[in-house]
């Protein structure tokens, strides 16, 4: 049985532009999704709720697609929160993002998507399919801000851009989250750290004293 979901999360960021009328958009895309579920949603019904036209929603999601993936990656606050105390407790960089990991192995998109993946299996295989395209821009924060406590702890090189190490660093998750290897094993915690001591943590961690 599938818990009652939590309402619409407050929209964060400013109030008139580009970013407040994306934020509008999903705010109405995840209310027609929790009321009415992927199917029975439609993109002018979101461009209704959201009281702008369709033609001006095209401006920002080019389908209905990446338009619902969109709206369940930034949704759920609560989600968030938790992700990042989680992420940020871990006892090295490695371990940060394996704790990533892991997180988005048993919930890539967080508890409105497993919701609609239980309700709507098939809706919802065919809107994941654009979850890669979506989730660097959609979670490029979430890693720019675990970074800066990554270089507060001298774990990672302060000369390094934030925002370049979060999509590098993003990117790797993606990669160990949606795509099969035999390398390493995304569901085995010590082979993903393994993995990540080898092959990520050299190029941001700081440089040994000579």
């Amino acid at each position: 049985m599938t818990a009652a979901l939590p309402e619409t999360g407050q929209t964060t960021g400013p109030t008139t532009g580009p970013t407040a009328t994306r934020d509008r958009l999903l705010d109405a895309a995840e209310a027609c999704l929790r009321r009415d579920g992927i199917r029975r949603t439609t993109v002018a019904q979101v461009a209704e709720e959201a009281g702008l036209s369709r033609a001006y929603l095209y401006r920002f999601f080019p389908d209905k697609a990446t338009l619902v993936c969109a709206a369940l990656i930034r949704r759920d606050q609560a989600f968030w929160d938790d992700a990042r105390a989680r992420v940020i407790a871990a006892s090295d960089l490695a371990g940060m993002v394996a704790e990533a990991v892991a997180i988005a192995r048993t919930s890539p998109l967080g508890p409105l998507a497993l919701h609609l993946a239980e309700s709507e299996p098939e809706a919802y295989a065919e809107v994941v399919g654009t979850y890669v395209h979506e989730v660097v821009p959609g979670m490029s924060g979430f890693w720019c801000d675990v970074l800066a406590v990554a270089r507060e702890r001298a774990w990672m090189r302060a000369d390094l851009d934030l925002d370049t190490a979060a999509e590098g660093v993003l990117r790797t998750v993606v990669s160990l989250v949606t795509i099969p290897g035999r390398a390493v094993d995304a569901d085995d915690p010590t082979s993903v750290r393994r993995y990540l001591q080898t092959f990520l943590v050299p190029a941001l961690a700081p440089h040994p004293a000579p």
